[in-house]
């Protein structure tokens, strides 16, 4: 599969499900996490201290968004190009830049730190 198709269909993918999930990330707030995981909990958590917040019951896809986000990488991506697209698809209402650059860095700090291009144009 090539870099731009793989993309294209990350991209739709991406955009059904941050936009539910984030439209509201700055101000819903959310109880504890779910996911019986300490990898996944850790993320979670994480993501909360620098300011995230979701819908209850969402946790599964913001875990879903941190392995496209490991994803992406292996397809070369940058972090600041993946932290555009992925802003590009949400609601524009309190989420910054900075806080998808967050997500894309916690994403990657946790799940895929040794995480290296692995597409045949890399």
């Amino acid at each position: 599969m090539s870099g731009p198709t793989h993309r294209m269909r990350s991209s739709r993918w991406l955009a059904g499900l941050t936009v539910p999930v984030l439209v509201g990330a700055a101000v819903v707030a959310s109880s504890g996490t779910a996911t019986a995981d300490p990898v996944n909990d850790a993320y979670l958590a994480q993501l909360r201290a620098v300011g995230l917040n979701w819908p209850p019951g969402h946790d599964a896809a913001m875990i879903g968004m941190a392995q496209l986000i490991c994803d992406d990488l292996g397809w070369g991506y940058t972090p600041d190009r993946i932290a555009q697209d992925v802003h590009a698809n949400l609601d524009p209402r309190g989420i910054s830049i900075g806080d998808v650059g967050s997500m894309v860095g916690l994403a990657h700090q946790t799940y895929c730190p040794n995480q290296r291009c692995w597409a045949p144009h890399c």
